[in-house]
C-alpha cells in the first residue's frame, strides 16, 4: 500500500521530539444519534459536511501551529462519512500548518453497511489507524443498544479495513449492557479477539440522566430510554464483565495499558496517551476542547449552526475557557496518571509541584492503600486490580477541599 500515500506520510521517522502536539478534528455528523451518546453530535445533516469542512480549515488557519505535530485524531460523530478526500485536505492542511508529519492520523469509524466509507481512499488520504465502533458482536446487544447495525456488519467492516491495508485496527466494545450476562459478555469478547485487532477498548454503558459541563442534555426520548435501561443495569455484572475483559485479553496477547485501553505491543494509541500525559493539544470543530498542557482550557460552540456562523463570519469558535488553579493541576496529573496501568510517576509529579505524591496526599494514599484500592512503589501510584473498579471511589481523597476519610472502605 506504500505507493498510494501522500507524499508527507512516506516521509522517513521523525525523531524523538519531547516537545509534541496533538489534533484533534471533532465531526458531529451521524446518520443515527446512539440514545446513550453524549457527545456533540447532529443527525440527518450529511448536506452540510462540505460547508463544515471548509470550516474546519478556515478555523485550523486561524489557529497557531506549536511544537511539533505528533498525532491527528478524527473523533466524532462519524468521522467515516466525511469523504476520503476531504479527510485528505484536512490532514494536508494539517501537515502544512505544522510543517510536519504526524506519526499517527487516527478516524473513528462506524460499521454499518450503509454507512461504508472507501477504504482505500482513507488509507491514501494518510489515515494510518482505524477505530472501529462495534460496540459487540453479538446482534442482541447491539438491539439492546439500537445501534444501526448487526454484528455481520461489523465483522465485514473490519475485514474491508483490513483489505484496504489498515494494520492498526482498533474495536471498541461496550459492556453493562442490561440482558447481558456474563456467558454473553465472554461469547462476544472471545469473537472480537478471534478477529485479532491491534487494539481494544472498553466502556461501561454510561446513562447520564442530567447535563453537566462536558455532556449534552439528552433529548427527551434518549432520556426516557437512558431510564429504562438505567433501571435494568446490574453493578455487579458489570464488574464480572471488566474482570473477564483483563483475563481474557492478556490472554490473548494485549497489555492492558489505561483503564479502558488494551493493545498489541506497539500500538498503544498515541493520541489518547498524550491526553493522559496532560499533553498539550489543539481541538478544532464543534465543541472541541484545546489544551496548552499546563493551565489552560478552552472550547469551542458546541452546536453545529453556532460554530458554523462564528467560524464563517470570521470570528472565534471559542465559547469559554477556565485558567486552572495548582490544586485543581495536581488533582488532574493524579487522575489521569492513575487512569495509566503503569500508574503516576512520583518524579514527574515531583518535579512539577515540587512534592512527592505521597507527601501532598499522605492521607488519601493510606487510605486507599488501606482499602486495597493504591499501590506504592519507590517509582509510582497506581491503582490496584481492585482500584481499577472502583476508580472514582479512589480519587474522592485527592479531590481540592474533599477530606481523605471520604474515600469508603
Amino acid at each position: 500500500m506504500k505507493g498510494i500515500l501522500p507524499a508527507w506520510a512516506r516521509m522517513g521517522d521523525v525523531a524523538a521530539d519531547p516537545i509534541t502536539h496533538h489534533l484533534y478534528v471533532h465531526v458531529p455528523f451521524c446518520r443515527l444519534v446512539c440514545a446513550y451518546c453524549d457527545f456533540a453530535t447532529v443527525g440527518g445533516r450529511a448536506a452540510d459536511i462540505p460547508r463544515y469542512v471548509e470550516a474546519l480549515r478556515a478555523e485550523l488557519a486561524r489557529r497557531p501551529a506549536p511544537e511539533r505535530l505528533e498525532t491527528i485524531y478524527f473523533g466524532g460523530g462519524t468521522p467515516s462519512l466525511v469523504p476520503a478526500a476531504e479527510i485528505a485536505r484536512l490532514v494536508e492542511a494539517a501537515v502544512d500548518r505544522w510543517g510536519a508529519a504526524p506519526a499517527e492520523v487516527t478516524l473513528e469509524a462506524n460499521p454499518s453497511a450503509r454507512e461504508a466509507p472507501d477504504w482505500f481512499g482513507l488509507r491514501a488520504s494518510g489515515v494510518s489507524r482505524v477505530s472501529l465502533g462495534l460496540q459487540s458482536l453479538r446482534d442482541p446487544d447491539l438491539r439492546a443498544l439500537a445501534r444501526g447495525h448487526t454484528a455481520e456488519e461489523a465483522r465485514r467492516a473490519f475485514a474491508a479495513a483490513r483489505a484496504a491495508g489498515f494494520d492498526n485496527v482498533s474495536i471498541d466494545l461496550i459492556y453493562g449492557i442490561p440482558g447481558q450476562d456474563v456467558a454473553a459478555w465472554r461469547e462476544g469478547l472471545r469473537a472480537v479477539v478471534g478477529l485479532e485487532p491491534d487494539h481494544v477498548s472498553l466502556y461501561a454503558l454510561q446513562l447520564a440522566l442530567a447535563p453537566d459541563e462536558w455532556a449534552a442534555p439528552p433529548r427527551p426520548g434518549a432520556l426516557r430510554w437512558r431510564r429504562r435501561m438505567e433501571a435494568l443495569q446490574d453493578d455487579g455484572v458489570a464488574a464480572a464483565q471488566y474482570r473477564l475483559a483483563e483475563e481474557l485479553l492478556g490472554a490473548a496477547g494485549f497489555r492492558h495499558y489505561e483503564l479502558s485501553s488494551w493493545a498489541r505491543p506497539g500500538r498503544e494509541s498515541r493520541h489518547n496517551s498524550a491526553y493522559w500525559a496532560r499533553r498539550p493539544y489543539t481541538g478544532i470543530g464543534a465543541g472541541a476542547h484545546s489544551f496548552d498542557g499546563a493551565g489552560r482550557r478552552w472550547w469551542n460552540h458546541r452546536g453545529l449552526d453556532a460554530y458554523l456562523d462564528a467560524v464563517e463570519s470570521g470570528a472565534s469558535a471559542r465559547a469559554g475557557g477556565e485558567e486552572l488553579d495548582e490544586p485543581t493541576r495536581a488533582f488532574e496529573a493524579v487522575a489521569l496518571g492513575l487512569r495509566r496501568v503503569d500508574g503516576l510517576p512520583r518524579e514527574r509529579f515531583r518535579t512539577e509541584f515540587g512534592v512527592d505524591p505521597l507527601e501532598r496526599y499522605a492521607d488519601a494514599v493510606r487510605r486507599g492503600a488501606a482499602n486495597g484500592l493504591l499501590a506504592v512503589d519507590e517509582e509510582a501510584l497506581r491503582l490496584t486490580p481492585r482500584g481499577r473498579l472502583l476508580a472514582s471511589e479512589a480519587l474522592l481523597g485527592f479531590l481540592p477541599g474533599v477530606p481523605a476519610d471520604a474515600v469508603p472502605a
